[in-house]
């Protein structure tokens, strides 16, 4: 329709100048065929310019296209991080569906988000895996859970992971005890500079340098 064409145009004129927004809107055209040929390549390409110049529905869009795999290889790790990135800049939906913001939070599905970028290896959602297991939140209070997740992150060389690990070993916490492998993991923490873990070892006369 020649009004739509026009609303591309408009949207693609003003996108070439630099504007987010137009970009964003271009890249929603291109998704939904308005005005122009759908193309889920070109989406993407539109949704990330606005994106990387820090345009917050650019961002989530671009995490909408990694999740499902709209124009770009699907990768949840990737989305996660722009839902993230949208969430920081305050968009409502990230907010509200994969960080919670005291309104409408979805929990459950938070942690559904944070399982799966974990599974893919993202370490700091592997923490929060823990923590969810931990807090019972969104999900049922699990220690063994938590102790497996938080030992993924601690693998992956988060230094307050490492030091959970080390103290799940040492207090038989969703673990077997094992002094000897839990002050390995806190000493790996101490390395790091973490504060709390070098706290631990001084409050019970463990080397910690």
């Amino acid at each position: 329709m020649p009004k739509e064409r026009n609303k591309a145009d408009g949207y693609r004129e003003k996108a070439y100048e630099g504007d987010t927004k137009a970009m964003n809107n271009l890249g929603v055209c291109y998704e939904r065929g308005t005005g122009v040929k759908v193309s889920l390549e070109l989406a993407f390409e539109w949704y990330m310019k606005a994106a990387e110049l820090g345009d917050v529905y650019g961002c989530f869009n671009v995490g909408e296209c990694y999740y499902h795999g709209k124009g770009v290889e699907q990768d949840a790790v990737k989305a996660f991080e722009w839902y993230m990135k949208a969430a920081d800049k305050g968009d409502m939906q990230s907010q509200v569906y994969y960080l919670g913001d005291g309104v409408e939070q979805d929990h459950h599905k938070a942690f559904l988000w944070y399982r799966e970028a974990a599974f893919q290896g993202h370490v700091q959602s592997q923490k929060n895996c823990g923590a969810a297991y931990w807090n019972g939140d969104g999900v049922e209070k699990d220690l063994e859970e938590c102790a497996f997740w938080y030992e993924l992150a601690a693998n992956g060389g988060d230094a307050q992971a490492q030091f959970a690990t080390g103290w799940f070993l040492m207090t038989g916490t969703g673990v077997p005890v094992d002094e000897k492998k839990g002050l390995k993991w806190i000493h790996k923490a101490t390395f790091q500079g973490y504060q709390p873990a070098i706290d631990y070892c001084k409050e019970h006369g463990y080397k910690w340098y």
